[in-house]
């Protein structure tokens, strides 16, 4: 029918379908452990907002941001996993999941992010990557989600261990002796139960196990959310892909190893069938629920609202 509207039976008129709201998750690449004695990454920011209005007829831009490059440079910091966006094509960018935090490694540099990197074998807790998602402006910090990295335990108190990186649902865990910190967990959002880690996105990845100095000191653990753990041997496992998880810090001496990268982000929208205009680029991935659709993005793309 013309004008966007719908006969819905004998009797009943006519119905606006028009281009409805959505209930709308937007995740940033996760952070990548520290190479040697390093802390886990944090996850990448998450916002998510129910009942979003769309613009007549707008397309609407996905950026997905990647995850941090695993690290393998020894003592040296993971890298910060990069933002993921949603904007209105030649208009405003509505809204922006920062890259999750770099997890810390013996060389300088800030780690914080969505979600902060864990920090490295030192206890201070100005070393701890700080969770930034919150400090953005408009729906994307009113609706963000992040937390903090752990703080490091040192040589006089935690036997060299490190700290866990910042989840979307709660803090990285600080370091105790002889354990580094757990990652941060994932915030976990029941519309979308089977997108990123089973309904979990963008928990952080564990601290660095301790080899010596005076170890040993196991490594942290990860939570659903994508994130990896600490390696105990060698290097970490990438976190997965469009979670946002952070990847675990890396075994140190005497056999240090590399961290993984962390995980990719992803955007997934929830939407009335009815008002569902099928016009998308990119390829995402659909799937039906009762009466809506569930789009998720695991990389560029657009959508365009009905008209």
């Amino acid at each position: 029918m013309a004008f966007g509207y719908q006969i819905l039976g004998f009797g009943s008129g006519v119905s606006a379908v028009g281009p409805g709201t959505i209930d709308i998750v937007v995740v940033a690449g996760g952070g990548s452990g520290g190479c040697n004695y390093g802390g886990g990454g944090g996850g990448g920011g998450v916002v998510y907002k129910t009942g979003h209005a769309l613009a007549a007829g707008a397309q609407y831009d996905v950026v997905v941001g990647a995850g941090g490059a695993g690290q393998s440079s020894l003592y040296s910091s993971g890298n910060t996993g990069s933002d993921t966006t949603w904007a209105v094509n030649g208009g405003s960018t509505e809204f922006t999941a920062k890259g999750g935090g770099r997890g810390r490694g013996n060389n300088s540099g800030t780690c914080h992010g969505g979600s902060g990197g864990g920090a490295h074998n030192t206890s201070d807790a100005d070393l701890i990557g700080d969770a930034i998602q919150g400090d953005e402006s408009g729906d994307s910090g009113t609706y963000g989600f992040g937390f903090d990295g752990g703080e490091g335990g040192g040589a006089g108190g935690g036997g060299n261990t490190t700290g866990g990186g910042g989840g979307a649902g709660s803090v990285g865990a600080n370091a105790t002796s002889p354990a580094s910190g757990n990652g941060g967990a994932g915030k976990e959002i029941s519309d979308f139960a089977s997108e990123g880690e089973g309904g979990f996105f963008a928990s952080g990845g564990g601290g660095g196990g301790i080899g010596d100095h005076p170890g040993p000191g196991t490594a942290g653990v990860a939570s659903d959310g994508g994130a990896s753990p600490g390696s105990n041997s060698s290097s970490s496992n990438a976190a997965d892909a469009n979670t946002g998880g952070g990847s675990g810090g890396s075994w140190s001496n005497p056999t240090p190893g590399a961290s993984g990268a962390g995980g990719s982000g992803v955007v997934c929208f929830k939407i009335l069938t009815a008002s569902y205009s099928g016009t998308t680029s990119g390829s995402p991935a659909t799937r039906t629920s009762g009466s809506y659709t569930i789009v998720e993005f695991t990389g560029d793309g657009s959508y365009t609202a009905l008209g």
